[in-house]
């Protein structure tokens, strides 16, 4: 078995000649040494140059080891390096003081200089796995945050327009990813597809799978078929597709401008929530619905709707009604119609905006388990 390859150390004591035999032992196991004769001298050259392990005296002046321990752990820069306390301190309360103040390990002069490589080569390795995860986690990030963007480019830029009505949208994921997904497909004639979807899991798996169906609604949009045609036919490319056992809910309607009538096909997604002038919430027909991704010919939820003058339809995923507070009891369909009927009045990107802040004070801060996405249409 051949030797790690040797690393920068920081050798620290006030005294000379203790740092010369240091540093000599060290450079004969192969490392590369400097020096510090105090405390100061030696967290001005941590922050000046990289270090893998920092060999620290406990009795010096200006600053001493302790001084040094409780600034490194202090400074997120730094807290990871290694540090071995050399020190001819043998009692007990100076050994556990170190260790507790994040001290790797505490050697008694004079070192045992078989001890000493032991006890640096365990240490480079725990800084080279750490450094090694640090580099992972970071890659990762950066790979999550252009995932959020691909993510973010795929909602819509701008809100659709059409005379006499107000549009609204918001989507905000539970992680930096998330599964939920909302669409306005131009259909010609006037005619607007509204599309809203929540796939099942969280996270990147989600998203990835978010955006297979994104892109299979697109096309069978711009088919022009009926609703229920076209949540059947993304059915079918899902499950030729789908081999993760994911699956995803859906609503998929058709706003003619003209007559102010919404027709829709829903698959497994919430009811539309409808209201009129007033804020008295509209009974919406039901059927059974079928999530899209699990079964060869779901049942589809097929309906017709008038959005009445003044009125109000909010298209949602179940991250608003199911959001949770510290007792664990949910926000509510009840509390969801409310929230819609007190923010009518406002413009419709107001009305997403009010309750996303009405189920985050229900939570009080609790974290979301799950992505908020609503659509408001307004007559």
């Amino acid at each position: 078995m051949t030797d790690p390859p040797g690393g920068r150390l920081l050798v620290v004591d006030d005294n000379r000649v203790n740092r010369m035999l240091l540093g000599r032992i060290l450079e004969l196991q192969g490392h590369s040494v400097a020096y510090a004769e105090n405390g100061r001298q030696a967290l001005d050259l941590l922050q000046a140059e990289p270090f893998d392990i920092l060999l620290l005296d406990i009795e010096m002046p200006e600053m001493n080891g302790y001084q040094v321990l409780e600034r490194i752990t202090a400074d997120p820069s730094l807290r990871d390096l290694p540090v071995l306390v050399t020190s001819a301190l043998e009692e007990i309360d100076s050994v556990v003081r170190c260790i507790e103040m994040g001290a790797e390990d505490y050697l008694i002069k004079p070192v045992n200089q078989v001890l000493l490589k032991a006890r640096i080569g365990a240490s480079l390795e725990k800084k080279r796995l750490r450094d090694a995860q640090r580099q992972l986690l970071s890659q990762l990030e950066r790979e999550l945050e252009i995932a959020r963007q691909t993510q973010q480019s795929i909602l819509p830029e701008t809100l659709p327009q059409r005379p006499g009505y107000d549009f609204g949208a918001l989507m905000v994921p539970a992680r930096a990813v998330g599964g939920d997904f909302y669409e306005f497909i131009e259909l010609g004639k006037g005619r607007l597809a509204i599309v809203i979807g929540d796939v099942s899991d969280k996270g990147l798996p989600a998203a990835l799978f978010m955006a297979l169906t994104y892109s299979l609604i697109r096309a069978e949009a711009a088919r022009t078929k009926p609703p229920r045609q076209v949540l059947a036919n993304v059915n079918r490319y899902l499950l030729e597709m789908n081999a993760s056992g994911m699956f995803v809910t859906l609503i998929y309607a058709v706003l003619d401008p003209a007559s102010g009538r919404l027709d829709y096909a829903r698959a497994g997604h919430p009811l539309p929530l409808l209201l009129d002038a007033g804020g008295a919430p509209i009974p919406v027909p039901v059927q059974t619905g079928q999530v899209l991704g699990l079964f060869d010919e779901p049942l589809i939820d097929e309906q017709a709707i008038l959005l009445p003058p003044g009125g109000l339809a909010l298209l949602y995923s179940d991250g608003l009604t199911e959001a949770a507070d510290e007792g664990g009891g949910m926000f509510g369909l009840e509390r969801l119609q409310a929230a819609c009927a007190a923010h009518q009045p406002q413009a419709a990107q107001d009305v997403c905006r009010q309750l996303l802040q009405d189920v985050q004070s229900y939570s009080n801060q609790q974290p979301h388990q799950d992505d908020f996405t609503a659509v408001i249409i307004k007559r």
